[in-house]
């Protein structure tokens, strides 16, 4: 191996625990082993800021399985299941935690949550599998904070059969952290072996691994591939990956490890190769080895008897031998070259170690060992700092091209709502005369496009010139830097995530991770409406607060109201009494009955205004009012098509819900030329708008209305704008059943009446007071 020693312990120690194990201390239940005859180790990727700095859990699979919570640093029992559960044997065949406390475990083809926490155990059979499978599939989003899509990301799991036809394969996922599974089908197209199964987030698609085993497939679907489905791609099935080859001797047993920064890393290796992608598998291509000769030899193969154990940390991969020969590189856009550090001669040919990274440049060699007093394990380790010895023995290898490179936007998360910008910067100092310059990357560029211009920024303190990076992301629908096609994402959104990086910088720059974002282009989950409320009924003393938090309730006539929503009487109901929501709506907005109403909507972002709404809204009585109208009709409102309305809408539903009948996502404007044929001039147009002169009338009526409302316009927002408001209609005397031409005749009759009462009673006074004249 070109002369190379040994590779060289910093720290080389043999850990167990203070307290020793007893002969009595045995495992409870059955002791799980694992499947393969080389062994794994799962460490939970995220550093989720323990303010102790303890080492995150992780799982050595091996001829025993092992649970450690502090860096296998002191002794270990054996993991074990209760034998209610699983006996007399129990074969791993599959890992994957869903949490830092919560193990999801395929054991003889079942699944399994194993939750741990404060020092209490669980054993919970998952629901919903009705197959035996034997891998699970996961990927976590480690960016901080309780972003909820971000948690929605690590609670998806896959749980699937390998080997078989991929379109009859048992595939399960599940979205709830592994309780809960439902079955996925993929459709007949999908031909060849399910190899596996992978939630590439950051390009809002399922990855499915296939292997071709018909001979004579070449070209772009050559050997194995991968097929996208769900997410946004216009085609389910029309987008598949270059093909490459997997070698395996005795069959493709692929092994997988996606980058927790969700950059688009995967990572796959049999027993006889090692493959990356950079993109989510659309190029996959091999690893090459780097031989310490003069000149540097590159080799297209690992030397020796077959691959062991591959790892990887945020920036780093490295890969240990059957054979005990390691190897390491840096997790590059652009390099795939790993180099040689050494071998360990004194265990040549065992198989039982496994890498673990503790921290940038630290890796740890890791092996049971058990003990002769009792059933408990300790661990040899072997941890060395890599780039100390790459310099050691490796002196020629390219120095890191860049001193600096940071930007404020590193490891959060972003959101772009429809038709918005987003701004970003970073800065860099590369080292002179390397010629290193960023580059700018979208994982998905489908959904996200993006601007960089750089320029300089001024001087360190030791004369390099400082460089700033200027980044402007936007939805590439709208970008105008894509065919139209290429792009149909604009109704519903997705992820992706910006990477700024230094291509070939080599294996001594580890320490210089690339900075990403994770970008959602879609709804901002702190944004929400509210209706603007001008005067309230307890403003001007209608009601006070306390009357209404006291269980308030009204009652709405059973002619006033239809539980289906289609505004249709139903005369065999009994009125409905209504409980007041005091808590939710507050004081009702006071309106007149006679004066049409048209809601003013706020747009707000955490608790923050922003604007007011001028999108298409539309507004329902949720206890299922149906008194009150809109002032225009179709041909008022100038449509051309036959307007949307409420009763269609719930009638298309085979469950009518009010709630989810009419939004965003089905919503037609009646200006479109390809609209159905106006029909109906005269009907009503139930769609509002601050631009429209549209607005709703009350009959003559007092009395409560909850109206929900609801944004439907498609480019104003990816966010389900919704909002519930009160409303107190007053103004409306009493009605009275009298015919108007009765109360007419009635009140000149009266009046009639009157006048000739006052002329008889003018003329009987005036004969009361004239004399009497006697006649001569």
């Amino acid at each position: 191996m070109g002369g190379i020693a040994s590779w060289r312990c910093t720290v080389e120690k043999l850990a167990y625990s203070g307290l020793s194990f007893s002969a009595r201390d045995k495992a409870s239940g059955t002791i799980l082993s694992f499947t393969r005859t080389e062994p794994s180790l799962l460490q939970y990727p995220c550093n989720d800021g323990d303010p102790w700095g303890r080492p995150n859990p992780a799982v050595y699979l091996g001829q025993v399985v092992f649970l450690s919570t502090d860096g296998f640093e002191s002794s270990l029992l054996p993991l074990t299941i209760p034998s209610e559960l699983e006996t007399p044997n129990a074969s791993v065949s599959a890992t994957a935690f869903v949490k830092k406390d919560r193990l999801a475990m395929v054991i003889n083809g079942r699944v399994y949550l194993y939750i741990f926490v404060a020092g209490e155990q669980e054993w919970l059979p998952v629901q919903g599998i009705d197959s035996l499978v034997t891998e699970l599939s996961n990927t976590h989003c480690c960016y901080p904070g309780q972003d909820p899509d971000c948690q929605a990301i690590s609670m998806t799991i896959f749980a699937y059969e390998t080997g078989h036809s991929a379109s009859k394969s048992h595939i399960f996922l599940s979205e709830d952290g592994g309780y809960t599974f439902t079955p996925l089908k993929l459709s007949p197209e999908v031909h060849g072996v399910l190899l596996g199964v992978y939630n590439f987030v950051s390009l809002s698609q399922i990855g499915i691994l296939i292997n071709h085993t018909q001979s004579g497939r070449e070209g772009k679907r050559g050997g194995a591939y991968f097929t996208y489905i769900g997410g946004n791609m216009s085609n389910m099935y029309s987008h598949i990956s270059m093909g490459f080859h997997l070698k395996s001797t005795g069959g493709p047993d692929v092994r997988s490890i996606q980058h927790p920064h969700l950059w688009g890393f995967t990572i796959l290796w049999t027993k006889d190769t090692l493959l990356i992608s950079s993109n989510n598998g659309l190029l996959v291509e091999p690893v090459t080895v780097q031989q310490q000769q003069v000149p540097p030899t590159t080799f297209h193969s690992f030397p020796g008897s077959g691959l062991c154990h591959v790892v990887t940390s945020n920036s780093e991969i490295a890969v240990l031998t059957q054979d005990h020969q390691l190897f390491h590189g840096s997790l590059d856009m652009v390099s795939r070259t790993m180099v040689h550090i050494g071998e360990n001669g004194h265990q040549k040919g065992l198989c039982s170690a496994v890498l673990m990274f503790d921290k940038v440049g630290m890796l740890t060699v890791l092996s049971p060992v058990p003990t002769n007093s009792s059933s408990a394990y300790n661990f040899q380790k072997c941890t060395f700092n890599v780039q100390w010895l790459l310099m050691d023995i490796w002196p020629f290898l390219q120095e890191c091209p860049v001193k600096i490179l940071k930007g404020h936007f590193h490891n959060k998360i972003y959101y772009i709502d429809m038709q918005q910008k987003l701004n970003l910067s970073a800065t860099f100092v590369p080292k002179p005369g390397t010629g290193a310059f960023p580059v700018v990357t979208v994982s998905n560029p489908y959904v996200l496009g993006f601007q960089a211009k750089i320029t300089e920024g001024g001087y360190t303190h030791d004369r390099n010139t400082k460089y700033s990076l200027h980044m402007q992301l936007l939805q590439q629908c709208f970008s105008g830097m894509a065919d139209p096609h290429f792009s149909d994402t604009f109704p519903s959104g997705g992820m992706s995530v910006l990477t700024v990086d230094i291509p070939n910088k080599g294996a001594c720059c580890i320490d210089m991770h690339p900075l990403s974002a994770l970008i959602k282009v879609g709804c901002p989950p702190t944004k929400h409406i509210k209706v603007f409320k001008n005067t309230t009924a307890c403003s001007k003393g209608l009601f006070n607060q306390g009357t209404l938090q006291d269980n308030f309730t009204y009652s709405i006539s059973h002619n006033l109201y239809d539980p289906n929503f289609l505004a249709t009487p139903q005369l065999d109901q009994s009125d409905l009494e209504v409980l007041y929501k005091y808590n939710e709506l507050g004081c009702p907005l006071l309106l007149y009955y006679d004066t049409p109403w048209l809601p003013v909507l706020e747009l707000w972002e955490n608790n923050t205004f922003v604007e007011y709404v001028s999108a298409d809204f539309v507004v329902f009585e949720v206890n299922g009012m149906y008194n009150y109208d809109y002032l225009l009709t179709a041909a008022e409102a100038n449509c051309i098509s036959q307007p949307q309305n409420w009763t269609a809408l719930i009638q298309k539903q085979d469950s009518p819900n009010p709630h989810t009948a009419w939004s965003r996502m089905n919503y037609e404007s009646c200006k479109n030329h390809d609209g159905p044929k106006l029909v109906s001039p005269s009907a009503k147009y139930q769609i509002l708008a601050q631009n429209k002169k549209n607005k709703i009338t009350f009959s003559h009526y007092n009395g409560f209305y909850i109206f929900k409302v609801i944004v439907v316009d498609k480019l104003y927002s990816y966010c389900e704008l919704s909002a519930t408001v009160s409303v107190y209609v007053t103004g409306a005397l009493p009605k009275t059943f009298l015919h108007a031409w009765t109360m007419l005749t009635a009140f000149l009759t009266i009046i009639l009446i009157a006048i000739l009462m006052g002329y008889l009673l003018h003329k009987l006074s005036l004969m009361k007071k004239s004399p009497k004249v006697k006649v001569f």
